[in-house]
């Protein structure tokens, strides 16, 4: 979904991994859509900039990196590598010992 506009972001499952997408400044960042301190879907939250912010607790996420910016939380969050390939936005999801499934938005 290239026509995901600035500053929004969009949920999705990817290889059986729930998955977050956003655009941020042009560039589109896929991380996973869970916060790493309470389990709660961040695609509820809010995005402002490159940070994600949990609405449960409010911690908060650089979507570039996943690493924590906020307390409660205090461990980063995965992201996944982002390639635009006709049009569509594909996230790459890597899993340990096989290939690398990757979905489209």
């Amino acid at each position: 979904m290239a026509d995901l506009g600035e500053g929004e972001m969009i949920a999705g499952r990817v290889a059986g991994t729930d998955v977050l997408l956003c655009q941020v400044e042009g560039r589109f960042y896929a991380m996973e859509d869970l916060c790493s301190h309470a389990r709660q879907k961040l695609s509820t939250g809010r995005l402002r900039g490159h940070e994600i912010q949990c609405p449960l607790h409010g911690g908060r996420f650089d979507v570039r990196t996943g690493a924590c910016t906020a307390s409660p939380a205090s461990l980063p969050i995965k992201t996944f590598p982002v390639t635009l390939e006709g049009g569509k936005v594909c996230v790459t999801i890597l899993e340990r010992g096989s290939g690398a499934p990757t979905g489209l938005f």
